[in-house]
């Protein structure tokens, strides 16, 4: 006989400093809370994590909420919290990619509307982005972006449309599975 379980997903944002990861990861097991994935991440000195959180029936979003706010009450940053229920999440083991997964790489000319054309782009052909990665260099800017062409009708007719799309914006795109871009870009 299994017992129900409660799977929430929770996001922190705060100023970064030290010892963030340790004081949500405490509240958390407090709660009886088990961890079975992270995301964190620090961009321009904010911390930001994201985490899939299996929890006893009885402990509710409000309990977390709750216990997350003490958090924020004591903690010398302010720390914005989100617990969203989730159902039958699945985890992926770690560094394990989903079969249709590509890495598409953008760079450019540094402009506004960058991530939201090729981001728009991606949405017009079924293309889920799983995870993105930008930075800013000398006025170009680069983007890297981990996609999944899963619900791509042709992948051939997307590598055809992201030729036109990159003429039309002067950007340089490239498309590549994620095995071969992994086995070109691995240090041995």
């Amino acid at each position: 006989m299994t017992t129900q379980q409660n799977q929430f997903v929770i996001s922190i944002t705060s100023r970064d400093r030290v010892g963030i990861v340790y004081e949500v990861a405490t509240a958390l097991s407090e709660l009886r809370g088990d961890i079975a994935d992270v995301r964190q991440s620090v961009l321009c000195g904010y911390f930001t994590m994201i985490l899939l959180v299996t929890f006893p029936p009885e402990v509710t979003p409000r309990a977390v909420e709750r216990k997350l706010s003490e958090l924020d009450a004591n903690s010398e940053t302010a720390i914005a919290a989100t617990v969203t229920s989730v159902h039958n999440a699945a985890v992926a083991a770690p560094g394990v990619v989903p079969a249709h997964s590509y890495v598409l790489t953008a760079i450019g000319r540094d402009r506004i509307g960058f991530v939201a054309a090729v981001a728009g782009f991606c949405a017009d052909h079924a293309i889920n982005i799983l995870d993105l990665s930008t930075t800013v260099k000398d006025g170009s800017y680069v983007m890297i972006l981990l996609v999944d062409l899963s619900g791509c009708a042709s992948i051939q007719q997307v590598r055809a449309d992201l030729a036109r799309f990159a003429a039309a914006t002067e950007f340089s795109l490239v498309l590549q599975h994620h095995d071969i871009f992994r086995a070109t870009n691995e240090i041995a």
